[in-house]
């Protein structure tokens, strides 16, 4: 029996292109969108005609599900329309029909009917829909969606098919009808909290497999760029698509920092200058600026501590 109240704390709300005249069609959509779903830049070869449909339903105060049906459209969530967003939320969508790409964090990820993707939207990321589509997206607040994904952000645009409880997941999202609430037995919390589990069960270990790929990645970068003294890790992160905190995550998964890997780099290379007998005239100084270290009297002792002496009397004992 469905509990008492269930259909009226479920209220459906329902926006649609045939509402209003074609000419007004693709500003109405992208209006609604922005105002209703999320903050997103939308373009579409399709200006004349354009067709959309948004139907949304809460599930208690954390969650809320999107149907949306939309002619091809490619949908951008940028830096700037971030900062317009109050509260951090991620995106759980199952394709119904059609496919699209997913770009973020550097990855280039395709979905197809049938399957799901965690989209973080609380960074920057672009979604190419090529044909019309048709896909259900729960939106889940962030501080809601930890107490069961403790870090959200370590599934970076990560596709959960196959068997198991990756199955089960997308049946449950399959199953999800705005159009007939009264279907659902549970209450809308409840109903939350099924698919914030399904969600922590279908991630496992094994969705993490992706921070041993990024270190690499970033390791080029570093191997490359250590001598420029301004390099940071906010600037590679964004070179690479990544959050600050995801990179320093992989980081830490792979058993060391960004800085650690820098610095070691660097002081590979300051061993090098000064044990090459070529380079014997070089100033101690300029070897440390080669190598991205701004400030000599930080450069010797970094490099003391490493191989228990100075510049200087690591040149004279190996040149």
């Amino acid at each position: 029996m469905r509990p008492m109240g269930v259909q009226s704390q479920m209220p459906r709300r329902l926006w649609t292109t045939e509402q209003v005249e074609q000419r007004h069609a693709l500003a109405y959509w992208i209006d609604i969108v922005c105002d209703r779903f999320m903050e997103l830049e939308i373009d579409t070869p399709q200006r004349d005609g354009f067709r959309g449909r948004l139907e949304q339903l809460d599930l208690g105060a954390a969650a809320t599900v999107n149907i949306l049906e939309a002619d091809r459209q490619r949908v951008c969530r940028t830096r700037a329309k971030i900062a317009r967003t109050r509260h951090p939320v991620f995106h759980l969508m199952h394709l119904r029909s059609g496919g699209v790409v997913v770009h973020q964090f550097g990855r280039e990820v395709p979905l197809r009917a049938g399957e799901c993707i965690l989209i973080n939207g609380t960074e920057p990321y672009e979604i190419e829909c090529p044909q019309a589509t048709r896909a259900v997206v729960v939106g889940l607040q962030e501080s809601w969606l930890k107490r069961w994904v403790h870090h959200p952000e370590r599934l970076p645009a990560h596709v959960f098919s196959g068997p198991y409880w990756s199955c089960a997941l997308n049946a449950a999202l399959a199953s999800l009808d705005v159009a007939s609430p009264h279907s659902l037995a549970l209450a809308p919390s409840a109903v939350a909290e099924q698919i914030a589990s399904l969600l922590a069960l279908a991630a496992g270990p094994d969705a993490l497999a992706v921070w041993p790929a990024l270190v690499e990645r970033v390791m080029s970068t570093l191997r490359d760029r250590f001598h420029e003294a301004d390099l940071s890790a906010p600037t590679v992160a964004r070179e690479h698509h990544v959050s600050r905190r995801a990179l320093h995550y992989a980081f830490a998964r792979a058993g060391t920092t960004f800085t650690e890997e820098l610095l070691r780099l660097r002081l590979e290379h300051a061993r090098q200058i000064l044990s090459n007998p070529r380079l014997v005239h070089m100033p101690v100084t300029e070897a440390a600026a080669r190598c991205g270290f701004a400030e000599p009297s930080h450069f010797a002792r970094r490099f003391r501590q490493r191989y228990g002496q100075s510049p200087r009397q690591f040149r004279q004992a190996n040149t």
